[in-house]
């Protein structure tokens, strides 16, 4: 993903996350660290997470911040 422009390192980080988390993703934050690994923030599935993405093995690891419960009333 080296020298792309932000716009499609966006969406193709976006699409990543879609397809591992299995919803839709919108992404709050991006940043491309020292190293090229790529860190940020995304919301998905009532979820908002931190993921990285380490440009070398191509691995992605998330890690929950935060998710939003549905709770039902009888």
């Amino acid at each position: 993903m080296a020298g792309q422009q932000a716009p499609e390192l966006r969406e193709q980080l976006r699409q990543r996350l879609s397809s591992e988390l299995g919803g839709a993703a919108q992404l709050v934050s991006v940043e491309r660290s020292a190293d090229q690994s790529v860190k940020g923030v995304a919301v998905c599935s009532g979820r908002i997470l931190s993921f990285v993405l380490d440009a070398e093995q191509e691995r992605l690891r998330t890690l929950p911040m935060f998710e939003l419960l549905q709770r039902r009333f009888a």
